[in-house]
């Protein structure tokens, strides 16, 4: 401390203040014997227990930010996660769309074709027809017999179709249950080969579910030579019960229409193979 204070690097008053506090010191007890520090040094111990819990302090908060970091790195994991699946959900509903779109057109021609829906006419066979009849009650095959309806034709073609369809008779009359033969005439009138597919259907709407066809060329595409004329025949019945059916009751003519359309896919690949 003189040595200090006599090179001018301390103040003389504390140098003189530290010489006391040593001398203090010196004289108080040891504090292995009294378990406390002298008051002259309380200050110093403040600063240590203050500094002590500083850096505690600074330790909880650092671990505190990882927790937070690492629960956030989980949330965001999880939610990539999530998007990923509902990614994949979306794509395969795409897909399954697509194809119910496809398959939604031979389907709702089938449930129409059973069922009789919108006027479309059910396909059955002779052995179909003949099993129907074996379980007929007789009282439905003398209503049946007893009632006479009126079947007329309708023929179509479709815009850019050139063809010239016509019904061969305009009307038949039937009673229900007998089979019957009835015939179109179609013509094409260009210079070419053409494929053509024929919609149909029967009016009234609620007649459909009653009028079954064993043979029809609608069934398939029918190609015609350029300039050629054919017969198409169509072998249909109405069923017995429609003399029955309480709904038919004010039913005493049906119409059967047909639509011929050009089938340009068919037409498309022949002239890609020419």
């Amino acid at each position: 401390l003189a040595s200090m204070r006599s090179a001018g690097i301390m103040p003389r008053h504390t140098a003189s203040r530290l010489a006391t506090l040593a001398l203090a010191q010196c004289r108080a007890p040891s504090l292995s014997h009294t378990g406390r520090l002298p008051p002259s040094l309380a200050p110093w111990r403040a600063m240590a227990t203050s500094s002590s819990s500083s850096t505690s302090s600074s330790k909880r908060e650092a671990n505190a930010a990882a927790a937070r970091r690492a629960r956030l790195a989980a949330e965001t994991a999880r939610g990539q996660g999530s998007a990923a699946s509902g990614g994949l959900y979306l794509a395969a509903l795409a897909v399954g769309m697509v194809g119910v779109t496809y398959a939604s057109v031979p389907l709702y021609r089938m449930f129409c074709q059973a069922t009789g829906f919108g006027g479309t006419t059910r396909r059955r066979t002779l052995e179909d027809k003949l099993a129907e009849q074996r379980d007929l009650p007789e009282s439905v095959k003398a209503a049946a017999a007893n009632r006479e309806v009126v079947i007329s034709f309708n023929a179509d073609v479709a815009e850019g179709m050139p063809w010239r369809f016509v019904p061969t008779q305009r009307s038949v009359r039937v009673r229900p249950g007998e089979t019957t033969l009835a015939f179109f005439t179609a013509k094409n009138r260009s210079d070419r080969d053409v494929t053509g597919v024929a919609t149909y259907n029967v009016q009234p709407n609620k007649a459909g579910s009653h009028f079954n066809k064993v043979q029809c060329f609608c069934f398939e595409e029918q190609r015609l030579r350029a300039g050629e004329e054919v017969d198409m025949p169509v072998f249909f019945y109405l069923d017995p019960e429609f003399a029955s059916d309480p709904a038919m009751v004010d039913v005493r003519d049906v119409t059967l229409s047909y639509t011929f359309f050009r089938s340009d896919d068919f037409d498309e690949l022949e002239d890609e193979e020419e």
